[in-house]
């Protein structure tokens, strides 16, 4: 199998932030591959995209024809990367949250779990430039996830790396959420199936260019679910 490692970047008008992205990718100097995910930016993002698409012959692009939303997004990226026959594959936030350096420590474990999560929870003060109301919703998230799931794991944070030689693709079938619901549901499913989940501690930034794209739907949705999927996880 290709031990080539995918990065998935959903995209929806990022452009500043995603060339401050790529830069600080290149100063990593791994090899890494990259799948942008764009839900019709108007930005001038999948420009940029296609820009580095023929300066990079690591990039490749899927571009929405409408917002899918950003679930759907890690899943359609995930698809791709078994498709594609990669053996790993890091997903992060596009909007400067996660900083590239941490690819280097995932990779590092790659081999000693199945998914390794970033998690700001295992240090203070790892959440900078949040706003009082952001720090409220996560720190909320997290208690009631490790309430009713008996469970510490940052289950929220999409910087992750999936060890897909040794995950089966057959658990996207149970992921039928499209919004930030994916998070904590996909931890849920893995952990069901007997996956073993690791994490390691990082600071996750707050945005400095552009606004937030989770709406108060997005919100009401996601602590809907966390109660009523509790019940639905009992029958996968």
């Amino acid at each position: 199998m290709n031990e080539k490692t995918l990065i998935i970047l959903p995209t929806l008008n990022e452009i500043i932030n995603i060339k401050i992205l790529f830069k600080r990718f290149k100063k990593t100097n791994l090899n890494l591959n990259f799948l942008f995910i764009d839900d019709n930016s108007i930005d001038g993002t999948r420009e940029y995209i296609h820009f580095l698409k023929k300066k990079e012959k690591n990039v490749n692009f899927i571009f929405n024809k409408r917002r899918k939303g950003i679930g759907r997004a890690h899943r359609d990226g995930l698809a791709w990367a078994y498709k594609k026959k990669f053996a790993y594959v890091i997903t992060m936030d596009s909007d400067l949250a996660h900083h590239p350096k941490y690819i280097l420590q995932v990779l590092k474990k790659k081999n000693t779990a199945h998914i390794i999560l970033g998690s700001r929870y295992m240090k203070q003060n790892s959440t900078p430039g949040w706003s009082k109301f952001r720090i409220f919703l996560s720190k909320s998230a997290h208690f009631f996830f490790k309430i009713i799931y008996k469970s510490n794991l940052d289950s929220t944070n999409a910087f992750r790396l999936y060890n897909l030689k040794l995950i089966n693709s057959n658990f996207l079938k149970d992921l039928k959420y499209d919004d930030y619901e994916f998070f904590f549901t996909s931890i849920v499913i893995l952990k069901k199936r007997g996956y073993t989940i690791k994490q390691i501690p990082m600071i996750i930034f707050g945005r400095s260019h552009g606004g937030s794209k989770m709406l108060m739907k997005h919100i009401f949705k996601s602590v809907s679910t966390m109660f009523l999927f509790y019940f639905k996880s009992k029958i996968i």
